[in-house]
């Protein structure tokens, strides 16, 4: 019985083997405190991070943090044209891409943080 428990326990560690711990990030507000923050968030030793959706009103903030940011950091800058989202409910889509336990990186202007929450 004892060896059939030890052995199960090695099966087991096969099966999550491919657990996924990236911590996915979203930013909204793409100005230069946004980028900013997202640079710190990136850098951290704490553990994998990735920016995976951008929102903001102006589409030239996103173009630049974007340029900005995957020049700095790679191909830890995971945001395809269809998650670069634009206007005032810009905010909501890049949320809908996150996962439980992911984090959404705000920095936009304080009147507007009261609707985002």
């Amino acid at each position: 019985m004892v060896a059939g428990s030890v052995l199960t326990g090695v099966a087991m560690s096969r099966v999550y083997g491919g657990e996924d711990n990236t911590i996915r990030l979203a930013l909204v507000g793409c100005g230069g405190r946004g980028t900013g923050a997202v640079s710190n968030a990136l850098s951290s030793p704490t553990g994998p991070t990735r920016l995976i959706a951008m929102a903001d009103v102006f589409e030239e903030r996103i173009t630049r943090s974007y340029k900005s940011l995957s020049g700095r950091f790679g191909k830890r800058i995971d945001v395809p044209p269809d998650r670069r989202f634009i206007g005032f409910d810009a905010y909501r889509k890049a949320i809908d891409c996150l996962r439980p336990g992911d984090v959404m990186v705000q920095a936009t202007h304080s009147a507007f943080r009261p609707e985002h929450g």
